[in-house]
Parts: C-alpha cells; structure tokens; sequence
C-alpha cells in the first residue's frame, strides 16, 4: 500500500483474523508509532479471539499545541512532524503487523484582528503540506478543522496578510 489510511484521531479500531484459534485465546495489539526516523512502542491493548477474530480499540494520546495569528504577517502553522503508526497482533510466539497508518487531527485556529478582536464572517482557505485544502467561514474568531493531517499548515483570508504573534 502506497499512500497510508488516514484514520481520524480517537478511538482506533484494531482488528485480527484468528483462523484456528479457540475462542478465548489472548490475542496482543502492540502499537508503534515511527516519528522523526524513530520507532517506538506507544501502546499495548489485550483481547480476545471471538470467532476467529480479535478486535480491540486503542485511544491514542491527546496532545495540544497552541499558536496565535494575529493581523500583517505570514499566517503559517504547524500540526508537527509527520509520523505513522501500525500495530503488531501477536498469539503466542505468531505475530503479524498491520498496515502503516497515520491519524489526522482537530485543529482549532483562533484569529484576531490588531485590535484583538476576533474576526468574523470571512472567507478563509488552509493549505496543508500534504497538499489537501480545506476553505469555509470564520465564526466568532475560530476555524475548526475536524480532520488535519499533520505537518504544516498556511492560513489565506480574504482581505488580511496575516502574521505570526
């Protein structure tokens, strides 16, 4: 698989075929996440094999980065470096890994003008690294994103250059 699934953060849904394997069998998740040239284990989660198949959800850590745009600059961001996950199921000394993964995020930006008043009613348009574009209104100040990829991100508004606070 070349490009990877993109899974929305929140609970992940693990699963294994188990062929031949009893019911009740323990069936590990062992889930790893390469970041940075670095691959770590991040979690483990148990279950259980129920007609030959396990299944077992895994609810990745939050994380929260803040940043602040405000009036004349470049209206940049960043969601972090780019990271995938996959999982490792093991029975006994058999193990199999999944396919890589990578999570997208909620992403909320907050803009105001040089007042420090939040804007309202504009067009804007978010341009990720990945290439993907996501465009809509500004409500009370905030942009709400449900499904951000990770890595960097510019804001355009119609109307403002934004800049870095």
């Amino acid at each position: 698989m070349s490009k990877k699934t993109r899974v929305p953060f929140g609970p992940v849904k693990l699963s294994v075929d188990a062929v031949g394997f009893e019911d009740g069998r323990l069936v590990q998740f062992e889930i790893y996440r390469k970041r940075g040239g670095k691959e770590e284990l991040v979690d483990q989660v148990n279950a259980a094999v129920v007609n030959q198949r396990a299944e077992a959800k895994w609810i990745p850590k939050a994380e929260e980065r803040r940043i602040t745009l405000a009036g004349d600059s470049a209206g940049g961001g960043e969601v972090t470096e780019d990271e995938e996950y996959y999982f490792k199921a093991k029975i006994d000394e058999l193990e199999v890994d999944s396919e890589k993964f990578e999570l997208s995020y909620p992403l909320e930006i907050y803009l105001k003008d040089e007042g420090g008043r939040p804007l309202n009613d504009l067009k804007f348009e978010i341009e990720f690294s990945d290439g993907s574009k996501r465009a809509g209104i500004i409500k009370d100040g905030c942009v709400k994103v449900k499904d951000a990829p990770r890595g960097r991100f510019k804001v355009k508004i119609k109307g403002y250059k934004l800049k870095e606070s």
